[in-house]
């Protein structure tokens, strides 16, 4: 064929003078209108829900046409940082509830507007330049074991879909997670080639926090959500669900009101307040100057935020994030400055083991600091559903040790809701009974490394930059520890930007510890070399 195109003209050489080409064409044009008549058919019988069954193949094709685009040069100057800082600030900003519901699709709300504009920017500038691929996977790459740990907990959520009783349920719900998370994540990586957007990124979260907080000022006073009665006919959700959201959510045998801010479940914001409150004293700490009077004012706000929340979860947090930051300060003071001040060490030591002496002592002759911290008889009843949840997850690990899938009801272990759902009250249960014993490894080891490299950023740490990790560690921390008694997998996408930040952060500081080590002695000025000679 190559010998006879040699002796026809290069414009009578094209695929339309084949002789096949007309009957391609032809198949082409009939598959397509096949294909047209069919997803219309299952878009008039089964509506939005259709969208289930025709968008996965769809969306592998435009993934793959899209990857296949060559590389241009152009320069990689994409708004992903500032699309990225308006997505999170307005996941917290904007009730989650208040939202268009179609059936068959995820919630359309403004920061998932946001979310999707940040998608298509990337899906069409990654494939077609490679300095930004090179960012962002250099930095997700960049340590082996945490990158390994969170490789595993994908392959083990691709490998329980087959085994999972509605497969389609299972994979909706990994796509619209991966999606939401592994979009903030890969945006963060791109970003944080510059170091500095990292105390950019979370001095934006802080002020959304602060933000949060004020909320529950007026909410607590009103006693309901301040946009009660103001959310338009088309943005409100299940009936059912908004009631739950609205209502008190007290406690049995404790009545009063508990806030939740723009969050639909108290637990849910206390879960929030858990993974933020480190970087806010963080903050608090490095303030200065008139700034010093806001950080004050800010602590009855923290204070009254913790009480009326009326949750273990969050008293919890806030004793990790306080003393945790002590702890790593005087640690790093003690094991990796040892030719300072002893004496100031010394005194950063007892102030330290003073302060959580006292809080041990007021808590074990206070009922009051008791109940909100290890429990009272109001817990009880959570404590043993909890247990029955445990017992139940057990079982269920024993019969499949693979996993059944995430996001779907778990009914022998979960308890069943007014709305028919299956509840569980840990997000470990989740996901050992959905990606088993080895996806809970991968996903919690994947936090867990993260954490341990914060903490290795500030005990290392030079500067109020290089800091900052210890406090994004505690953030993790806290979130593996709410995780134990907290179900929810909306935070997720916050907590992974936190720990691409503490790589960032790390890898940072070693390339600094790199050229410091390389770097020859500097050479001793002049007047102080004739005064050795």
């Amino acid at each position: 064929m190559d010998r006879k195109s040699a002796r026809i003209l290069p414009q009578y050489n094209s695929l339309h003078h084949r002789s096949w080409w007309k009957l391609a064409c032809v198949a082409f044009t009939a598959l397509s209108l096949f294909l047209i008549v069919y997803t219309g058919f299952l878009v008039a019988v089964g509506g939005t829900l259709a969208v289930r069954f025709v968008a996965f193949p769809i969306g592998i094709m435009a993934m793959l046409g899209l990857w296949l685009l060559p590389d241009v040069n152009k320069a990689d100057e994409a708004p992903f940082y500032k699309l990225l800082a308006a997505y999170m600030v307005m996941m917290v900003a904007w009730p989650t509830y208040v939202a268009i519901a179609i059936p068959g699709l995820p919630w359309v709300t403004p920061p998932r507007v946001i979310l999707g504009l940040l998608l298509i920017g990337m899906l069409t500038h990654f494939p077609q330049i490679a300095e930004a691929r090179r960012k962002a996977m250099d930095l997700l790459g960049y340590d082996r074991l945490a990158f390994r740990l969170l490789a595993l907990f994908l392959i083990m959520e691709a490998v329980v879909v087959p085994l999972a009783v509605n497969p389609l349920d299972v994979v909706n719900y990994e796509v619209v997670q991966a999606v939401q998370d592994g979009a903030a994540m890969v945006a963060a990586a791109w970003a944080f080639s510059d170091v500095r957007k990292v105390s950019r990124l979370v001095q934006a979260l802080v002020l959304a926090f602060i933000f949060t907080m004020l909320v529950t000022i007026l909410e607590n006073w009103m006693q309901h959500p301040p946009w009660l009665g103001y959310i338009p006919s088309f943005m409100k959700v299940d009936p059912l669900l908004l009631e739950t959201y609205m209502g008190p959510q007290a406690r049995i045998g404790d009545g009063r009101y508990r806030i939740r801010s723009t969050f639909g479940i108290v637990l849910y914001f206390s879960q929030y307040f858990a993974i933020m409150i480190p970087l806010l004293l963080y903050r608090m700490w490095y303030m200065k100057g008139w700034q010093r009077l806001a950080a004050i004012a800010l602590v009855p706000l923290i204070l009254q935020t913790v009480w009326f929340t009326n949750a273990r979860s969050a008293s919890i947090a806030f004793l990790i994030g306080l003393f945790g930051f002590a702890g790593l300060v005087m640690a790093r003071q003690l094991f990796f400055r040892g030719r300072g001040d002893s004496l100031k060490s010394g005194i950063m030591v007892a102030l330290v083991l003073l302060g959580v002496a006292a809080m041990a002592g007021a808590i074990a002759s206070s009922h009051r600091l008791q109940m909100y911290t290890i429990g009272g008889s109001q817990h009880t009843g959570s404590n043993e559903v909890r247990d029955q949840q445990w017992a139940g997850a057990w079982r269920a690990i024993g019969r499949n040790p693979i996993g059944v899938g995430m996001g779907v009801p778990l009914p022998d272990v979960g308890k069943v809701s007014a709305r028919g759902i299956a509840v569980v009250d840990s997000y470990y249960i989740n996901l050992l009974v959905g990606v088993g014993p080895l996806g809970f490894i991968g996903f919690m080891g994947c936090l867990a490394r993260l954490a341990w490299l914060g903490v290795m950023t500030f005990m290392r740490a030079k500067d109020e930059v290089e800091e900052l990790a210890g406090a994004l560690s505690l953030s993790v921390l806290n979130f593996i520890v709410s995780a134990y008694v907290i179900s929810y997998s909306d935070n997720n996408y916050l907590v992974f930007t936190i720990g691409v930040g503490i790589l960032a952060l790390h890898r940072h500081q070693q390339k600094r510890l790199a050229s410091e080590g390389a770097t020859p002695p500097a050479l001793p000025s002049p007047s102080t070399a004739l005064v050795r000679r």
